[in-house]
């Protein structure tokens, strides 16, 4: 598949979650969010064919895929920003990335027994070890790798939304954005001043809270105090959310 022609997708997932998790619960509170608000936003404001979501759990994030492909990637860089946002909420932050390609269930390519003793279970997912479970996850194809691989590529630490350069042409101006020192070829979207009616839609659509940029940059001045981060986590995170400016 030509990639240009791809479904847009996001991955996202809780910052930190490894730290988070062994200092408290707020690994898990931040993916219970995570996962309420993607919940809410399909179900409330993107529920119909053609404009409907596909969302796949990985681990402690998600990848959220379009529909179809669209020339523009406002409604993307829109939901990105505001599920960003909306873990701020409870003292939580998030990191995301921008990308195309194929989603597709690979499923088929397992092997035939797998296959076999999943049908017989009825569960696709979940397959008998005897007495033992052995829990199975969906493979979805390029575009959740080329996300993940970009989110890589940054060499920046931080709570960041980050996407190509090359497809920062197709975002309506309301999205400020600006290239990562450390990989110029990608753009880090300021999450927390950019602007549009796509974010205005979802926070209407859903009756979820729209965060002013004060707010935004104050629940990011604390989380970093409270959490006691390190510059090379803080400044990026600052810099690119304009946080300071």
């Amino acid at each position: 598949m030509d990639e240009e022609k791809g479904r847009w997708g996001i991955w996202i997932d809780v910052e930190g979650f490894s730290n988070l998790w062994s200092a408290g619960d707020l690994a898990l509170r931040g993916l219970g969010q995570l996962t309420s608000l993607i919940f809410e936003i399909g179900r409330k404001c993107y529920p119909r064919d053609g404009e409907r979501l596909f969302a796949h759990q990985v681990g402690d994030g998600f990848y959220i895929a379009s529909d179809f492909h669209e020339v523009s990637l406002d409604r993307c860089a829109a939901l990105a920003i505001f599920l960003m946002r909306g873990m701020t909420e409870i003292g939580c932050v998030a990191r995301a990335s921008i990308a195309e390609g194929d989603l597709a269930d690979y499923s088929g390519c397992r092997p035939r027994e797998v296959q076999a003793e999943a049908h017989r279970n009825g569960d696709s997912d979940v397959v008998s070890l005897g007495d033992g479970l052995m829990t199975l996850q969906a493979i979805m194809g390029q575009g959740l790798i080329n996300a993940v691989a970009l989110d890589k590529l940054t060499n920046t630490k931080g709570a960041i939304v980050t996407i190509e350069a090359a497809k920062v042409g197709r975002l309506s101006s309301g999205f400020i954005s600006r290239a990562l020192e450390e990989a110029p070829a990608i753009m880090a979207i300021d999450w927390v001043h950019s602007t549009s009616p796509r974010i205005d839609e979802i926070a209407e659509r859903t009756g979820l809270s729209s965060p002013s940029p004060e707010t935004l940059a104050r629940r990011l001045i604390d989380y970093v105090a409270q959490h006691s981060l390190q510059p090379k986590w803080s400044n990026p995170t600052f810099r690119y959310a304009g946080v300071g400016d």
